[in-house]
């Protein structure tokens, strides 16, 4: 009796997992959600972007190169579908877009070279050169830590030919900067003596060391 009970617990079992297995076999939406949508070097990358554009460009993410740009009408049949079959498998990382009307101004890839998951670590022939033939500026910029919001608008003002933002000179960590007031002088005043011909103090010992005070403690 026992031995029948446990053959019929393995049937049982058996019917299960080949019922699971028919199942999942034939759910045609095998997918799960991601647990992020961008990986952490590209969230901070996009935050120090979002910086140095200061409002000036629209931001797009993961762009297809095929949204970009488009194969020429003259185009031979035989390179029309050749051109779209590799225009339509290259994604760009970010787009940016003149804030009014949504112009593609520029194009930028993240290049890692000692992590290739996720990132372009060898430039692609076809991206670069498609890019530069529609006239789009392309920047490659290497993932490297100390990156600042000024560091990347130079950058694009080099590639887009637009001046460059001179950075002001530092000082010990401290942007050095010219006085805010006159320097005083510490110096007694002096005055020509009525009865002689030579330069005197005006002020004795006592006072000329009480006026050197004061004018310590107003600066």
């Amino acid at each position: 009796m026992e031995f029948i009970m446990l053959l019929l617990v393995a049937l049982v079992v058996l019917v299960a997992m080949v019922a699971s297995r028919f199942i999942d076999n034939n759910n045609p939406f095998q997918v799960q959600k991601r647990s992020s949508l961008f990986s952490p070097v590209e969230r901070s990358f996009q935050n120090l972007l979002e910086k140095a554009v200061v409002g000036e460009y629209k931001i797009l993410n993961r762009v297809k190169l095929a949204d970009l740009i488009e194969v020429k009408g003259n185009a031979t049949e035989k390179s029309r579908r050749s051109t779209l079959l590799k225009l339509n498998a290259k994604y760009l990382d970010f787009v940016l877009c003149a804030a009014d009307d949504l112009r593609v101004i520029a194009v930028l890839d993240l290049v890692n070279n000692s992590n290739k998951d996720g990132h372009k670590a060898a430039p692609d022939w076809f991206v670069s050169g498609a890019l530069e033939a529609a006239g789009l500026p392309y920047l490659r910029i290497k993932i490297k830590a100390g990156y600042t919001a000024t560091d990347l608008q130079q950058a694009l003002a080099t590639r887009l030919g637009k001046p460059t933002v001179k950075a002001e000179p530092m000082y010990k960590g401290l942007v050095k900067k010219g006085p805010t007031r006159p320097v005083r002088s510490f110096k007694p005043v002096q005055t020509l003596q009525s009865a002689g011909t030579g330069l005197t103090p005006a002020l004795s010992h006592s006072q000329i060391k009480a006026q050197q005070t004061a004018l310590i403690q107003a600066s």
